[in-house]
């Protein structure tokens, strides 16, 4: 489940830190002023674990180390994720990573025997560390909130409410035995996301029940987030809507949960969503977001994509309006770039972790949300930390080089006719992407656009921004026999709108295309 990278960007985004909302009142909404800011970072149930050892007596020390890192980064709310299919601590609600595993047993032993001989020693070692961290009489999510609290930092816990990590070998040991039922698995859906457990079952929900009740009976917590980006696909084909309403029932039982937890421990907790990033796609899976606001059940949407890339253009504005005032809408940063389906991938670098920072703030986000921006990823602490710290707000974003890069979505409804914008073949192609703010005066602006080789005729295509026609500067053959071609845009081309409009015109035959961003930076560099 872990997705390590060498070249995660840890970059980016730290917002001026906003006081908590004061308690939920259906009655009497919390005012737009008081939704949460700040820099909201997620962090899953594994990568502690895979990243660390814990010689005797010092797992505590370890966990607050941890948690120091992100303190001095700027993080002012932690969700601590706990669990995939397992626990990363003693549940008395699920099984834990580590049930039925004998640290003094071989490699091959039958818990470990289906992992494939090549990841068995590396999952173990992830499973081992859980273990010894309890042994070591650590209450891992316990000791990570005492942490926050230390620091001030509001501690949250994250609950992934469909994982399906590994779930091509029901054999492996990631599975909890639920997950091995066949019978509870979404219908209608070949690929990876068959084996999703089906919430129309009530055994299926009332397991989750079991966890959440079991989180805010234990740990003292200012949130808790139910993430539906693991995974989005909650219900069989055809059965969304049917199934929305059942899940919107069942979030009223898990509000009334929460809002009595919040009356035992004397301060209000919140509860968080994070959902496909366009609203079109959420409501067609049975995620009812709008109607989830509108009855107060949930005080934090994250608009997001899944994994494989990140989106620079969430229509936050749209969420907004469907949400009302009230629900603070952060959007979510993944650690992934892909310009289509089929692409290569790159790890989002600074520039572009800046880029889709700043559309999220710019573009009616009340805050960044971190996801697998892990810190142990080979940078040096204090590397990591001065780069979230170099973000503090929109005004010092906008004085970082940025990019802003044309994606695809990943999460669609089954059955939806989506057609990722690149790659795109034509005489006259246009593309939608926020650029953020106009860029101080002398600053570089940069229409930068992957092309295909056609069949060995090649004319430079006729590229504006804005309907203000962008300058050809340069060309380069890439690796893979495409030309990367670089046009300088006019700053009167950038008038800092909430969308901007790239269009691409051939002269005398189709052309296409498989990349399109642009690059904002500094004119000294």
């Amino acid at each position: 489940m872990k997705r390590k990278n060498a070249t995660l960007l840890f970059a980016m985004v730290v917002l001026p830190a906003v006081a908590l909302p004061a308690e939920r009142s259906a009655a009497a909404p919390t005012p737009a002023a008081a939704r949460t800011g700040g820099l909201l970072h997620n962090e899953d149930c594994t990568d502690f674990f895979y990243t660390q050892t814990f010689p005797p007596g010092k797992a505590g020390e370890i966990a607050d180390r941890y948690v120091d890192v992100l303190a001095a980064a700027g993080v002012t709310v932690l969700l601590c994720n706990t669990n995939a299919r397992k626990t990363n601590y003693r549940s008395g609600a699920w099984e834990a990573f580590w049930d039925g595993y004998d640290p003094d047993g071989p490699d091959g032993q039958p818990l470990l025997a289906s992992i494939p001989e090549q990841d068995r020693r590396r999952y173990r070692s992830l499973i081992h560390n859980m273990l010894e961290v309890h042994r070591q009489g650590v209450d891992y999510p316990a000791r990570i909130i005492a942490r926050c609290r230390h620091h001030g930092i509001s501690p949250w816990i994250s609950l992934r409410m469909n994982d399906v990590h590994c779930n091509d070998n029901l054999d492996h040991p990631f599975h909890g035995a639920l997950w091995r039922k066949s019978a509870l698995f979404r219908k209608g859906h070949p690929g990876y996301y068959a084996r999703g457990l089906d919430y129309a079952h009530a055994l299926v929900r009332d397991h989750y029940r079991a966890l959440i009740v079991e989180t805010l009976d234990r740990y003292d917590i200012d949130g808790l987030e139910l993430d539906f980006m693991r995974e989005p696909y909650l219900f069989s084909k055809g059965e969304e809507q049917a199934g929305g309403k059942l899940l919107t029932q069942w979030l009223r039982e898990v509000r009334a949960l929460v809002d009595r937890a919040a009356a035992r421990r004397g301060h209000p907790i919140r509860v968080g969503v994070r959902v496909p990033s366009e609203p079109g796609t959420a409501l067609g899976l049975g995620l009812d977001a709008p109607t989830w606001a509108r009855e107060g059940l949930v005080d934090l949407l994250v608009a997001t994509p899944r994994w494989r890339t990140m989106h620079f253009d969430i229509p936050l504005r749209k969420w907004r309006a469907l949400l009302g005032e009230r629900v603070t809408l952060a959007g979510g940063l993944e650690s992934r770039c892909q310009p289509h389906p089929g692409a290569p991938v790159r790890h989002m670098d600074p520039e572009c972790a800046a880029g889709a920072a700043v559309a999220v703030l710019s573009g009616g986000g009340d805050a960044v949300y971190l996801f697998n921006y892990f810190q142990n990823a080979g940078w040096p602490a204090a590397e990591y930390q001065r780069r979230l710290k170099a973000c503090a707000s929109l005004a010092e974003l906008c004085t970082l080089p940025r990019r802003h890069v044309v994606t695809h979505r990943e999460v669609v409804v089954p059955g939806e006719d989506y057609r990722p914008p690149l790659p795109a073949t034509g005489r006259a192609l246009s593309f939608q992407l926020p650029l953020g703010p106009t860029p101080p005066d002398g600053w570089l602006a940069e229409a930068i656009i992957e092309a295909a080789p056609g069949d060995g005729h090649f004319e430079n295509p006729a590229v504006t921004v804005n309907d203000v026609a962008a300058r050809f500067a340069n060309a380069r053959s890439l690796e893979n026999g495409n030309r990367l071609l670089t046009y300088s845009i006019p700053s009167s081309a950038l008038p800092g709108r909430s969308s901007d409009t790239i269009r691409v015109a051939a002269a005398e035959r189709p052309i296409q295309l498989l990349g399109v961003e642009v690059r904002i930076s500094p004119a000294q560099e």
